[in-house]
């Protein structure tokens, strides 16, 4: 029996992604369990697998489409059985894709059964967007005005369309493709069959160049207006014309969104910031004694593991710091998903410990190892991202003592976590050492006020200096 291969949905805001690349052909075999696609999001590439054994009998979406979330991409079926015709989702999608422009023609838009404010409807009918396609932050996931401005702000991708399903490259010429920040799709192979190599890449590496745009040079007095050159604005920032020998490197998809994403954060949300120093020499003893305890069981808690379960029970406390700015209202969450931010090589993604105030450490510590190694291997579950209602962001395993992060939407606060340091500090009329980190607490001042986020930062410190709480 026929097997359809759909579009996962790897986190609770992502709505598409894109065929990053075919790791099999049509008629290859294929195992249960097997690698058999690469998917790009707007946070990273994973790889998923086949969910029953067979032949990967039709590829219905190439390398190079970008295909919603449940739309079928292939069908794998049993050796020698004849697969009917592509499902109408899948039609549609290699439509798109094969069309000549390589961009969708867009639709005109059906707002009105959709769940909106009146501004945002009339926001979104003057603007053509398609709220089905906006994550609504109000009540009932209500599509709000400030939903619809973030979204006509975020820069839209053009994915280059591929005529062949799979996407040959040697893994050098991956490597370096990565390295230099060249899109594969868009480098034309010379080695047999297409293949593309590393030669290809440097040569594209080489001759990309930019489509200068016409300015005027202040008018000084007396003189006429110069017109000269200048490097195109970006849909993130405008940049200067490159220094002598500079090279450019291009924004990879998960760059592009950290750089949307954050831009619309310091711009859209008040950040005000809360520091507090933590006294940790309790903490990292029980933390000692549990990883004693958990040796034969080949575990350890970690201090970010801690920190989580800290920052969960202290959640519970400060409901409106698990919360979210929903335009007119403030969304609060019943549940405590806290999300964990992990360094990629092309950047930052956030991994989601769900549920966090109501695991054990233990619990949480190999929650959170599967959800580091799986994002940095590419290797994502539906599930392992988004959806976090409150962010961590910790730095101290580079030796930073303090820092302050930005606010992660639609979350109300992050909290920065600094290294441990031996400090002298004065601990009745004495002079003493103690392990102190820094902990700092950026809110959303929409949401939250200075004097909450204090007693919320103290909290956290208060049961990571009685830390027996985070076992009880």
């Amino acid at each position: 029996m026929a097997t359809e291969i759909t579009m996962p949905q790897m986190g609770f805001d992502m709505t598409e992604g894109v065929i990053a690349n075919w790791l099999k052909a049509e008629g290859d075999a294929v195992k249960k369990g097997e690698a058999i696609a690469e998917i790009e999001t707007d946070k990273t590439t994973i790889q998923i697998e086949a969910f029953s054994g067979g032949v990967l009998s039709k590829i219905l979406a190439p390398a190079g489409a970008k295909v919603p979330v449940g739309n079928v991409i292939g069908i794998i079926s049993a050796a020698g059985e004849t697969v009917a015709s592509a499902p109408k989702a899948a039609t549609q999608v290699a439509a798109v894709v094969e069309s000549t422009s390589g961009v969708e023609t867009p639709r005109q838009p059906n707002n009105a059964a959709v769940n909106a404010t009146p501004v945002a409807r009339r926001m979104a009918d003057e603007l053509g967007i398609d709220l089905a396609k906006i994550k609504g932050s109000g009540p009932d996931g209500q599509v709000t005005k400030t939903d619809v401005e973030l979204f006509s702000a975020t820069p839209t991708m053009v994915v280059p369309t591929q005529t062949t399903g799979r996407l040959l490259a040697s893994p050098n010429a991956k490597k370096i493709a990565q390295e230099l920040g060249v899109d594969l799709r868009q480098v034309k192979g010379t080695g047999p069959e297409g293949r593309i190599v590393r030669a290809d890449v440097e040569s594209v590496a080489k001759t990309r160049t930019t489509q200068p745009v016409s300015v005027q040079k202040q008018v000084q007095p007396d003189k006429p207006a110069e017109t000269t050159t200048a490097t195109p604005v970006t849909a993130v920032a405008a940049t200067a014309t490159p220094a002598a020998g500079a090279k450019r490197r291009s924004l990879t998809r998960i760059r592009q969104t950290i750089a949307q994403r954050m831009v619309q954060s310091k711009t859209t949300v008040p950040h005000f910031y809360i520091t507090v120093a933590v006294e940790m020499d309790a903490a990292l003893k029980l933390r000692e004694q549990i990883n004693d305890a958990l040796k034969v069981e080949n575990l350890k808690v970690s201090v970010n593991d801690l920190v989580i379960r800290a920052t969960a029970l202290a959640l519970k406390r400060f409901p409106n710091l698990n919360a979210s700015f929903a335009g007119d209202a403030i969304e609060l969450h019943e549940q405590v998903h806290v999300g964990v931010a992990v360094a990629l090589p092309g950047g930052l993604v956030t991994v989601t410990v769900r549920d966090a105030d109501i695991k054990s450490l233990k619990q949480i510590a190999v929650e959170m190892g599967g959800l580091a190694l799986r994002a940095r291997d590419g290797k994502a579950q539906p599930g392992d991202m988004g959806g976090q209602t409150f962010t961590i962001s910790n730095l101290g395993m580079y030796g930073v003592e303090s820092f302050a992060a930005i606010v992660n939407p639609p979350d109300a606060g992050i909290l920065a976590i600094g290294a441990s340091i031996p400090t002298a500090v004065v601990r009745d009329s004495q002079i003493v050492v103690r392990q102190i980190m820094h902990v700092t607490l950026s809110g959303d001042h929409r949401v939250s006020d200075g004097a909450e986020g204090a007693q919320f930062a103290n909290e956290v410190k208060r049961i990571l200096e009685n830390p027996w709480g985070l076992v009880l």
